[in-house]
């Protein structure tokens, strides 16, 4: 990306302003740490990866264009190798954050940042939040799994949060298209590996915390660890936490945030008489500081009440008083493959959901049992390469919660799909409901519509908004919601 500073900015200086050295200098036109992505005049970031040192890209990043390297000493005894001026870092991750950060003129200190990370509802939470500050008058960059924008104008982006040179390189972009406020999901990966180092949010959002990523942080406390990491005063201004869960409650005593709002049955925040439709809306009374305040959603779910008043609750921090931007969340655009009503037909209704984890999963299905629907039919899959410890319980709660679940593919990756459905089978078989396996998902989802009545909710599971299936590498085009459309037309 390019260099949004209006000065010039030297090897040397760079390095003595973040207070590291320099051996020899040069020019710079940009900072990345992705040898692919290094342009003429670059400085290379090349440090330790989970199977791959940078260092070993080093001549792909010359052949692009590459001037110099900041490295660990590894890295820097390559570098020095080939003649190249180079920085050595000291703590590789957090000095190639607090770079990126100087070489961009520290984008962050010019915005408003709002960071909501957990394991369920960040998605969700930032967009509510993109529409509740564009609709005060805000100009409101998002940063998530869905991408990245300013306002409608969407950027390039990769990951849920994208690593450190992409990111202030991002935050960049959006200080220049005149953005005050941006609202980010900042994942577990993300502060494990100091992506945000250097950082301050005005406000964090801490959702809830489930089984998800073992195969990153191996246990639940570590994973914790890894979340709370945001709570801490050095990164977080105020807090705003979910503790109708114990890792919430956790969080709410061991935050040092200058200001904390809880949510929950027993939080300084509640919900109460929420009312739920199928058509696609949720009513609640948000009890906040001793007033009530009647909310409505466009979209369906008592978690989406809490993601709400989380939401809410963050506005509050920020210095907006809810019952002034409540009304906003009536202006809700539906939030892409979460809880996404795609088709309702002959009095049968088709939604898919990103619920990949055991929680969302069980989430997902019991809010729709409230709806008292004749039968749910699921069609479910698990992800390759992730942590296959879940599979099993995912295919469990959804056997369990369901009339009729069908097993498919959801991403294989580079594991066998057939192992993947097997592992889910596990779970799924010997529970209350009928359990059919259909590898190819387009004919799992076209059986799952054969087979559905009136009164039926048909929940496809797992990929919601994405639409490309990754196979060995390969992204073929596969979008559920597009599917279930093609699906019904064809009937």
């Amino acid at each position: 990306m390019s260099n949004f500073n209006s000065q010039p900015i030297t090897l040397k200086n760079l390095a003595e302003n973040v207070a590291l050295v320099a051996t020899g200098d040069a020019q710079l036109a940009g900072i990345t740490h992705n040898s692919g992505q290094v342009g003429p005049g670059f400085l290379y970031v090349a440090i330790p990866g989970l199977n791959h040192h940078g260092i070993e890209f080093l001549s792909q990043a010359l052949e692009r264009g590459a001037v110099a390297v900041a490295s660990d000493a590894h890295g820097c005894a390559a570098a020095a190798q080939f003649g190249l001026p180079h920085i050595l870092l000291d703590q590789p991750r957090v000095d190639m954050a607090r770079l990126a950060a100087q070489f961009y003129d520290h984008p962050e200190n010019k915005l408003r940042m709002v960071g909501v990370t957990g394991t369920n509802g960040k998605t969700t939470i930032t967009q509510m939040l993109r529409t509740l500050l564009r609709s005060s008058g805000e100009k409101v960059g998002v940063i998530g799994t869905l991408g990245s924008f300013v306002d409608d104008v969407q950027m390039p982006s990769s990951r849920t949060t994208p690593e450190s040179t992409d990111l202030f390189a991002l935050l960049a972009q959006m200080v220049a298209l005149g953005a005050t406020t941006v609202c980010m999901e900042v994942s577990s990966h993300a502060l494990e590996l100091e992506r945000v180092a250097g950082i301050t949010f005005e406000v964090s959002v801490f959702t809830n915390l489930t089984q998800d990523h073992l195969d990153f942080h191996h246990d639940m406390d570590s994973y914790f660890a890894a979340k709370a990491k945001l709570f801490t005063q050095s990164r977080s201004r105020a807090a705003v936490i979910d503790t109708d869960n114990p890792w919430g409650q956790k969080l709410a005593l061991t935050t040092d945030a200058d200001s904390i709002i809880t949510v929950g049955d027993n939080g300084q925040w509640r919900i109460a008489d929420v009312e739920l439709s199928l058509s696609g809306s949720t009513k609640f009374r948000l009890n906040h500081d001793g007033a009530n305040l009647d909310v409505s959603v466009p979209m369906y779910g008592v978690f989406n009440a809490k993601n709400a008043a989380l939401c809410l609750a963050a506005c509050q921090q920020l210095g907006l008083e809810p019952a002034n931007v409540a009304a906003g969340l009536t202006q809700l655009p539906q939030v892409p493959g979460r809880m996404e009503i795609v088709a309702q037909r002959d009095g049968m209704l088709a939604l898919v959901d990103y619920a990949h984890t055991p929680d969302a999963v069980s989430n997902v299905l019991t809010q729709l049992a409230l709806a008292e629907p004749n039968r749910i039919i699921t069609v479910i899959g698990c992800g390759g390469d992730r942590d296959a410890s879940k599979r099993p319980i995912m295919g469990q709660i959804a056997a369990k919660l369901s009339d009729l679940v069908v097993v498919t593919d959801d991403n294989p990756r580079t594991e066998a799909a057939a192992d993947i459905r097997k592992q889910v089978l596990a779970g799924a078989l010997g529970q209350a409901a009928e359990v059919l396996e259909i590898g190819d998902r387009e004919l799992a989802i076209t059986t799952a519509i054969s087979l559905a009545g009136p009164g039926d909710v048909i929940a496809v599971l797992g990929k919601g908004h994405e639409v490309g299936q990754e196979v060995n590498g390969v992204i073929t085009p596969f979008d559920d919601a597009q599917v279930i459309l093609e699906v019904l037309a064809n009937a």
